[in-house]
């Protein structure tokens, strides 16, 4: 690349981390095999305990700082104000970057200055065996069209960490703390505020995905931020982008669907289950004429989410079971095309 075009762009990318010194180098290494020289790596450490803080301190010229134990956000904050690049970019401490990425994104931004760079993904638990994700080339997207692209391509989604931004536009945008999914609405707020994105055709990092421990926890108070935020989504989008709620609302629902397994699994706290199993009821009722008439909201979950509030149990036997191939919402749909509403209500009654 062309140096002068080198000196006027600074990258800065920002690690925060926890415990992860099984992987830190890795990440760190993903970074500096890039062979962009104008760069700074800041290292947020959310007070590890298990020896992390010190590869941070060891891997030399980076700035390594080390705050309390209060989670992603809060580092991704502090970072965010340490930061003295003209683009910002996120990367999860068990994360890497791929070969090529920096060279793409920075080729993009000399050529059609946007505010944002989105990029593909490989998800798994090895580079070999990842599932790849990459979006269509979409140049000078506004921030609706993008937006709406978030929504529906696997490949952009509202994820922080396949994406480089202006860093004056994290200004007046924070990620909200003590919160899980804290990437959503930021994301969301980023891309509103943007003049122009870029979406490019290419996988740029692999995002390690461990279904075990993510999908199979049991439930807790703080894993129903999963629909919280996506509660905020949706009344942001109804007064910015009125066209895109039906996508917001599917979104929504996805999050009833993934958190309701959750709910209805087996759980120490039985009170507390309950608790939100009533709430996410209530809400999902109030809410029912729009889905129903939601169009981007397929039949299958439609019938998924009928199924979690008559039969909660059911509900939760049927997503276990077929989960990991994929195929419970193919299974309902099904049923439903075969059975007809009422049989099917009465085999979901009985089963």
């Amino acid at each position: 690349m062309n140096q002068n075009l080198e000196k006027q762009t600074k990258l800065s990318i920002i690690i925060p981390f926890y415990n992860a010194k099984n992987t830190l180098r890795r990440a760190v290494d993903s970074v500096l095999t890039q062979g962009y020289p104008n760069i700074e790596i800041l290292l947020i450490d959310d007070g590890s305990t298990d020896g992390s803080s010190d590869i941070g301190d060891e891997i030399a010229n980076l700035a390594c700082y080390h705050l309390e134990n209060a989670g992603p956000s809060v580092a991704r904050n502090y970072g965010i104000k340490e930061a003295t690049g003209n683009l910002v970019g996120f990367l999860d401490s068990d994360d890497y970057f791929l070969p090529d990425c920096f060279n793409n994104v920075l080729k993009d931004y000399h050529r059609n200055h946007p505010d944002i760079i989105a990029f593909g993904l490989s998800k798994g638990k090895n580079i070999e065996n990842a599932n790849l994700f990459v979006p269509e080339k979409k140049i000078g997207c506004s921030s609706e069209e993008a937006i709406e692209q978030m929504f529906r391509s696997k490949a952009v989604d509202f994820y922080v960490w396949n994406k480089f931004f202006k860093r004056e536009l994290f200004n007046h945008i924070v990620f909200p703390e003590n919160k899980l999914y804290e990437d959503m609405v930021p994301m969301y707020e980023a891309f509103r505020a943007a003049s122009k994105i870029d979406i490019l055709p290419f996988s740029g990092i692999f995002y390690y995905q461990n279904n075990d421990s993510i999908v199979y926890q049991s439930f807790n108070s703080k894993q129903y931020d999963n629909i919280l935020q996506r509660k905020i989504l949706v009344d942001e989008v109804k007064k910015d982008y009125p066209r895109l709620i039906n996508l917001a609302n599917a979104r929504l629902v996805d999050g009833y669907l993934s958190t309701g397994f959750k709910i209805t699994g087996k759980n120490q706290n039985q009170k507390e289950k309950q608790k939100y199993y009533n709430q996410s009821k209530r809400e999902i009722k109030s809410i029912y004429s729009k889905i129903r008439s939601n169009n981007e909201i397929s039949i299958a979950k439609k019938l998924a989410l009928f199924l979690y509030l008559i039969n909660p149990k059911t509900y939760f036997i049927l997503y276990k079971k077929v989960l990991k191939n994929k195929v419970f919402f193919d299974m309902l749909f099904f049923m439903f095309i075969n059975f007809g509403r009422l049989k099917l209500l009465l085999v979901m009654i009985h089963l």
